[in-house]
């Protein structure tokens, strides 16, 4: 109870970016109290748009926010003094730009213009040249404070967030290549029960990974945001690379749990109908080497997402080492599934058979993705 209590005691402390905001909107409006022309209330608005989870991202809609103002403001102006205060000429006018703006892509801008151009052409200001200027300048001031207190004040880290959260899933996903082939090999429910469990987990943490990938592609995708976020297009290139690889490599693993449990629902039913069979001598050796192919995958993604994570070049040889001796692993398992075959053929059931081949085939798929994601940074990270 009492952890209960202190639970929600602390969620009553505002974040860091809610007190950010306040910090952001009161210096704005401070600051337009003191420059010609400026609206304080524009200027408070701009600065809460413009405190972001991320540098970049709030730069960029506070940028998109100024130059639909600087448009939507310079057509009003224009219109206006050719035609006045016309109501006509106003619907017209919101049409055009919204028209615009879609084709432009500037979708967040569209109610913006329609409010200023609005603004602009109700003619209710003593001069709308200096009012037009005014909205502009209190867009600016919103934006500069904006953008000062993100970065001076608890700045977001994505970058490092992003490589911590890579850390751990790291430290943690690789024992599911074990756990999933050894529901398959015992034969029991409990273990793939287990590894569905742990894989929905996982599947939550890759989703983190994203929302911060997401944030870094926003910076490496300009000029001044790589320097502000910190990470260059490479870098994220391949952090999206091995984001892709775990969610392919979370649904091979699901299939190869999915396909033990199935293993196990046909063995029960098999049994109970007094049909079971003992295991040989030639697949448990089977057994055993997609069991050790397994256990190389994990130690490779170990290694592999340490690489990426650390951008540690001394890592490169070990990585091409283990990934040939998975090669020949992989031989040593399709050798012994051969022989397993020509040896039972005439005792093997179709389910048997092609389950095997699936659990297999899956491990395949993963050696050949994490190499390629392997090769991948290797080219990435070189200088």
């Amino acid at each position: 109870m009492k952890a209960l209590q202190t639970k929600k005691r602390i969620s009553f402390f505002p974040g860091a970016r809610t007190l950010k905001t306040g910090i952001a909107v009161t210096l704005s409006v401070f600051l337009a109290k003191y420059i010609p022309y400026s609206l304080p209330i524009l200027a408070g608005t701009a600065a809460a748009i413009c405190i972001q989870p991320s540098i970049t991202v709030g730069l960029q809609k506070g940028f998109d926010r100024a130059k639909t103002t600087v448009v939507a403001g310079l057509f009003g102006l224009v219109l206006y003094f050719l035609f006045g205060s016309n109501l006509l000429v106003l619907g017209l006018a919101v049409i055009v730009l919204i028209t615009l703006f879609q084709k432009l892509r500037w979708l967040d801008g569209i109610v913006l213009a329609a409010l200023t151009v609005t603004a602009i052409m109700l003619g209710e200001a003593e001069n709308v040249i200096i009012y037009t200027v005014g909205r502009v300048t209190s867009t600016l001031i919103g934006i500069a404070a904006a953008t000062a207190t993100n970065i001076l004040l608890a700045p977001p880290r994505h970058h490092a967030t992003f490589r911590q959260e890579l850390k751990e899933l790291t430290d943690s996903f690789p024992e599911l290549y074990l756990k999933a082939v050894e529901a398959y090999a015992v034969n029991r429910e409990e273990p793939a029960v287990q590894a569905f469990s742990e894989l929905e987990e996982k599947k939550k943490e890759i989703g983190r990974l994203l929302s911060e990938l997401d944030y870094l592609k926003a910076g490496a995708e300009t000029r001044f945001g790589s320097i502000l976020e910190g990470v260059d297009l490479k870098e994220v290139v391949l952090y999206e690379n091995s984001v892709r690889f775990l969610q392919q490599v979370t649904d091979r693993i699901h299939d190869i749990v999915e396909v033990a449990q199935r293993r196990w629902q046909y063995k029960r039913k098999q049994a109970a109908q007094g049909l079971g069979h003992v295991r040989s001598p030639e697949f448990e050796k089977l057994i055993q080497s997609v069991q050790e192919l397994a256990r190389m995958l994990a130690e490779l993604h170990r290694y592999v997402f340490r690489f990426i994570g650390e951008n540690n070049p001394d890592l490169q040889p070990v990585i091409k080492q283990q990934a040939d001796a998975i090669k020949q692993a992989r031989d040593k398992v399709r050798e012994r599934l051969k022989y397993w075959q020509v040896e039972h053929m005439q005792e093997l059931d179709i389910f048997s058979l092609m389950s095997t081949h699936r659990i297999i085939f899956n491990l395949e798929e993963i050696a050949g993705a994490l190499a390629k994601l392997a090769f991948s940074g290797f080219g990435a990270t070189d200088n």
